[in-house]
């Protein structure tokens, strides 16, 4: 039998990158998936590889950063009789290009910390609505190194990830005693589309400063999302799991 046989998970930010990959590896391992993605088409494009592969999904457009929106994905999820036994919160979103601190705008601190940090605790809030009377379920919150290093020019981007990893040790200690599991990843450099907000003479260095030498690969951190997902973590629960190449020990 699969690993997540008859599960539902719900993936915000499974347009691409680390999302898609989980999505994917999920229903791969027998889970019912709920792309959440701000982007429709590229939820819908999801949706449709992990189907064209035999798997179940389905494709559900949400502003993570809007509390009635996310409200109104769990009711759909309840209308439709499937209630999230696994979430990911790993949609997000980063500055367009490094700043000093000084010089970051309201603006682009709000939107940071709105999907960040603010999403997070969104759709958590909903799922433990539903986790709560049933005594299971399972939570995987996406931060970053640079929530535990902090990375100069992204005060922002560190402050939410940060946020999220003592979100997820504040959260998990609520919710041990009703049988609901909480975790959270930190990635270190990852080969996805948000790097590309970084300058070009940043990607020779990060894969210096990797001491595996090379950068991650998004299906590299969806097999440690499954793992979180599994039986196989069953006694696993408040930990920061951090998949960086030796970035950051």
């Amino acid at each position: 039998m699969s690993t997540l046989q008859n599960r539902t998970a719900v993936v915000t930010g499974a347009g691409s990158g680390i999302g898609a990959a989980i999505a994917r590896l999920f229903a791969a391992e027998g889970a019912r998936v709920v792309v959440a993605e701000l982007d429709e088409a590229r939820a819908n494009q999801t949706a449709r590889d992990i189907e064209a592969d035999g798997g179940k999904a389905l494709a559900l457009p949400v502003d993570v950063g809007n509390a009635s929106a996310v409200a109104e994905l769990f009711a759909e999820l309840d209308r439709r009789d499937m209630p999230a036994d696994i979430l990911v919160n790993n949609a997000g979103n980063t500055e367009s290009e490094l700043t000093p601190t000084a010089e970051v705008s309201d603006q682009v601190w709000d939107s940071i910390l709105r999907v960040h940090l603010d999403g997070t605790f969104y759709c958590t809030r909903e799922a433990l609505r539903r986790m709560t009377p049933r005594k299971q379920g399972i939570v995987i919150n996406l931060g970053s190194v640079a929530g535990l290093s902090g990375l100069p020019g992204a005060s922002s981007y560190s402050a939410a990830k940060g946020g999220i990893i003592a979100f997820t040790k504040a959260v998990s200690q609520e919710v041990a005693p009703l049988g609901i599991r909480v975790n959270c990843i930190a990635p270190g450099w990852i080969d996805t589309p948000i790097l590309n907000n970084l300058p070009d003479e940043w990607r020779p260095r990060m894969v210096k400063t990797t001491p595996l030498g090379r950068l991650g690969r998004p299906e590299e951190i969806a097999t440690v999302a499954l793992f979180l997902a599994s039986d196989a973590s069953s006694f696993v629960t408040g930990q920061v799991i951090s998949p960086n190449g030796g970035l950051y020990c």
